[in-house]
Formats: structure tokens, sequence, C-alpha cells
């Protein structure tokens, strides 16, 4: 690990490599990136060269055959066992927000995908992962006019935790955000 990587300045899970659904890759940051560099991530196409420090993969959408995707996770805070914002997440919320309101990425749709920890039973936080996908697009829908067919769900649990991270860290309650193409 590099002396930046370990830095405690860094806590928010920005860029995610996805092959065939398994986190590879995270960088960690403390606050929410800007409009501007949440969609350089998610729309590198639209917004100039791709930078180095980028990976590129796929990402599969039960809509769609085939998406292309880099990830965006996102600390988003919810309360312990509950679908409802907490107010710090919604300064990373504005951000995207911002970015999708951006004329350049108006006609741009994305995967919103919610994520738990460990605890509890799969079936219930599947369901609770899911409700935390739909409170995210409600808010994006609400506060930014964002047509909601741009914004799909997928709940997935606690199936897919954060690397090198216990199953039952809080900080595997986020949420994800994929480009769908």
């Amino acid at each position: 690990m590099t002396k930046q990587a370990s830095k405690p300045l860094l806590t928010l899970a920005l860029a995610f490599a996805l092959q065939a659904g398994v986190a590879e890759e995270v960088r960690v940051f403390t606050q929410p990136p800007s409009a501007e560099e949440m969609g350089q991530l998610l729309f590198p196409d639209k917004t100039g060269p791709k930078t180095r420090s980028l990976t590129f993969s796929q990402v599969q959408d039960s809509s769609a055959t085939k998406t292309e995707s880099v990830a965006v996770a996102l600390p988003i805070q919810f309360d312990y066992n509950s679908a409802k914002l907490r107010p710090e997440a919604k300064s990373y919320l504005d951000e995207v927000g911002r970015m999708l309101t951006m004329e350049r990425f108006a006609g741009e749709s994305l995967v919103i995908q919610g994520h738990t920890d460990a605890k509890g039973s799969d079936a219930y936080n599947l369901k609770l992962s899911q409700l935390r996908a739909q409170t995210v697009k409600q808010y994006l829908t609400s506060q930014f006019a964002i047509q909601p067919e741009r914004l799909r769900i997928v709940g997935l649990g606690e199936r897919k935790p954060l690397p090198n991270k216990d199953p039952y860290d809080p900080l595997n309650r986020r949420v994800e955000l994929h480009r769908v193409q």
C-alpha cells in the first residue's frame, strides 16, 4: 500500500473496477467528488481522455445484455436497519444530481446499487438494499428533477462487501453508481 493510499484522509470509495461483479480496486477519499469529477469517472468519453488511474471493465444489468461501467461507490450512509438517508449523505447525492443535470450528461442513465452490511438475514438485507437504492433514486428525482427512467435500482444486500472489509463493517451500507450504455 502506498503512503498516499494509507493517509487518514481516505474515506470515500470512489472507483471500483468490476469484473464479473467483483470489486477489484477501491480508491477512498474524504470529500464527495465534484459533479465534474464524477462525470469524468462515469462518462469519460463525454469529458476527454481517460486517466491512468481508472480501470474499465463490464458489469451486467438485468435489463440489458451487456453494459460497461466504471463504478462510483459512495458512502451514502443510512441509519442501522433503515432506508432513511443520514444528513451527511445529501452532500454526496447533491453532486450526483448536479452531474446528471449537466448538459453533456443529460442523456445518460445510471444503475443505483444498494448494499448492506452482513447483519440480519439475507432476505431482509436484500429488501433493505432495494429500499436504500429506491431512497437514493427518490432523492435525485425529487431534488433535481431527474427523469425516473434514467435511474435503475438494484438491491444486492450483503452479497458484495467492500474488498478487505469485514462484512459487518458499517461502510458496507453504501450505494454504488454504474454507467448504463
